[in-house]
This record gives C-alpha cells, sequence and structure tokens, in this order.
C-alpha cells in the first residue's frame, strides 16, 4: 500500500516539475518561438502603361528559393493580373518575415491564363518546367527589402498559344527625399515609402514593433525620419537617401511611444518630443546624440503632440 503511495506521489511530483520547467522558458525564448524570423520582404508587381495583348493570368502562390536551396511560401492568396484592366498599376502581391541570408529565385504558380482577341477569349498553355524569375536579394536581420517586378506583357505569349511572362527585376533605386511620403504600417511593424507623384511604392522599411507616430527633422545638412515603436519602446531613425536604418534609440522615461514630434531650439539644435501613452509622460530627446534628456508628465493617455518653433510651446492630445 505504501509503495502504491510512493508511486502515485511520484508521478505527481514528477508531472508538477515537468510543468514547472515548460513555464520557465525564458522572454527572449518565448519570443524566438513566436518569431523565429527577422526580415520582411515585400512583393510587388507593375504593369505597363500600353501593351498590344489583353492577357490575364491567376497567380495562386508565389515561393521563395534561398542559396541553400529551402524553398519557402511568400504568397498564398491567389491574385488575378491582367494586362488592361490594370495598365500603369503597381499591384501588391505580398509581404513575408523571412530568415536571413541571400535568395536567388521567384517560383511563381499560375494556375490558369488567357488573352482576348476581337472579342474571343483563348486559353493558353503554362511551360510544363514551371515559371521562375532569378532575383539577388540579401536580407539582413531586423531590416527590410522590397522586390519590384516589371511584367512585359508582349513578351509573354509564345507561339501564339503558349503563356510565359516575361518579369525583369528591377533594383530598388534612391529616390529625392522631397518627393517621398512615408506611412507607418503597425500591423507589419514596417514603413512604406512612398512616391508621390506616381503613387506607387518606392521602398519599405522594416522598424520596430507597433510603429505609430512619424516625424521627420527640420532641416539642416543630413534629413532624418523619426518613427515611434509603441511595442519595442523606440525610436527608428531613417535616412532618407537609402531608406534604411541608421539607428535605434531606446526610450527609457516612457512606455508605449505613440506620437512624435521635431522642434528646433534658438541653438539651431533639433529635438524629439515623444509622447508616451502608457507613462502619461512626454519624453525629451537630442536628435544629435539620441539621449533622452528629460521626462515631463502630462494627462492621461497622450495620443499626438505638435511643437510651434521655435520650441517655446508644446500641445499634446490626451486620450
Amino acid at each position: 500500500m505504501n509503495k502504491k503511495k510512493f508511486k502515485i506521489l511520484f508521478v505527481i511530483s514528477f508531472f508538477l516539475f515537468s510543468v514547472f520547467l515548460a513555464g520557465c522558458t525564458t522572454t527572449e525564448e518565448r519570443d524566438t518561438m513566436s518569431e523565429p524570423f527577422n526580415s520582411h520582404l515585400t512583393l510587388l508587381v507593375s504593369l505597363p502603361e500600353k501593351s498590344l495583348q489583353d492577357i490575364t493570368f491567376d497567380l495562386s502562390a508565389v515561393n521563395i528559393v534561398a542559396d541553400d536551396g529551402t524553398v519557402r511560401e511568400v504568397m498564398a492568396r491567389p491574385q488575378r493580373l491582367n494586362s488592361y484592366g490594370m495598365k500603369g498599376r503597381q499591384v501588391f502581391l505580398a509581404e513575408k518575415t523571412l530568415p536571413d541570408g541571400r535568395y536567388r529565385k521567384l517560383q511563381l504558380i499560375v494556375k490558369d491564363a488567357s488573352v482576348r482577341k476581337k472579342g474571343r477569349v483563348t486559353r493558353l498553355a503554362l511551360p510544363a518546367e514551371g515559371i521562375e524569375v532569378n532575383i539577388d536579394v540579401f536580407l539582413k536581420r531586423n531590416q527590410g527589402a522590397t522586390i519590384f517586378l516589371n511584367w512585359n506583357v508582349d513578351a509573354s505569349l509564345h507561339e501564339g498559344y503558349l503563356f510565359k511572362p516575361g518579369f525583369t527585376v528591377k533594383s530598388q533605386i534612391p529616390e529625392l527625399s522631397s518627393m517621398l511620403i512615408y506611412v507607418t504600417n503597425e500591423g507589419s511593424n514596417s514603413v512604406s515609402v512612398i512616391n508621390r507623384q506616381s503613387g506607387k511604392i518606392a521602398a519599405t522599411v522594416m522598424v520596430g514593433k507597433r510603429p505609430r507616430g512619424i516625424a521627420t527633422s527640420t532641416g539642416g545638412e543630413y534629413l532624418k525620419v523619426y518613427v515611434a515603436n509603441s511595442g519595442s519602446n523606440s525610436i527608428s531613425v531613417i535616412d532618407p537617401t537609402s531608406n534604411k536604418i541608421e539607428n535605434e534609440i531606446p526610450i527609457r522615461f516612457g512606455t508605449a511611444p505613440e506620437a512624435i514630434a521635431v522642434g528646433r531650439v534658438s541653438s539651431g539644435k533639433d529635438l524629439l518630443f515623444v509622447a508616451n501613452y502608457a507613462s502619461d509622460t512626454v519624453s525629451v530627446v537630442d536628435a544629435t546624440t539620441y539621449r533622452e534628456l528629460e521626462k515631463i508628465n502630462v494627462g492621461r493617455g497622450p495620443i499626438a503632440i505638435a511643437v510651434d518653433p521655435p520650441v517655446e510651446r508644446l500641445t499634446g492630445t490626451m486620450s
């Protein structure tokens, strides 16, 4: 009887110990399990302004092939592309977090293709070997990259019946910062850079977690774009000449930075004013040294902030 009780107690003790160990994973381990990949890829396709052929095809998936041959899916939601109905447009295909490293190919899974001529629609044959596009993209840790595909519609029809879409990869060319619009994407931890003349995405920049507010420097020799990351308690500094992250400023005197504004003091120095929603404070940061200078207690839940240059008055909005 005693031996039986001892066995039962041992089993219970072992079970509780196992549960305890399972629950003792560190925050870092949990973050790794929930977010195994750290690089962000955006895939876009541009259609020409004019084409001789009226071609439609259904893209059911897109895979990307790494340098070591590993294949990963980047697009699983089907997309229908039409050369006439979408002419001159830039179409968003997918965005995906991926492991760091070099990638060499895109595999396009096309389900169906057709061409319209003189009001008559004819189905097209698809190549038996599949459709691949050569790329050369290196993804760095905690950074984003954008692949721009240009579809050459008139080079996609072979022998009148075979659909082999002609795609070229456009490299990301830096554009004049004065022509760009920066938009925070809270759900994908990124910033979209949009050419305000063409309305097309010029780049995607990976920033901290849950980016919210955004502001630009007041002028000077070097322009900067500042992003308030509510989820990672930091400010990302973007260089608009390259659309790369230049620095990451931790916010230590506040929690959940929601909004940001830039003001210039009489000495000519820029200061960052950061509204911290969860701690009911405003952090003042030196934009040159990136040091957090002081904390200002404000009302409950600040969600917006603005400066009236020169910095003599500070206006905030509470929730």
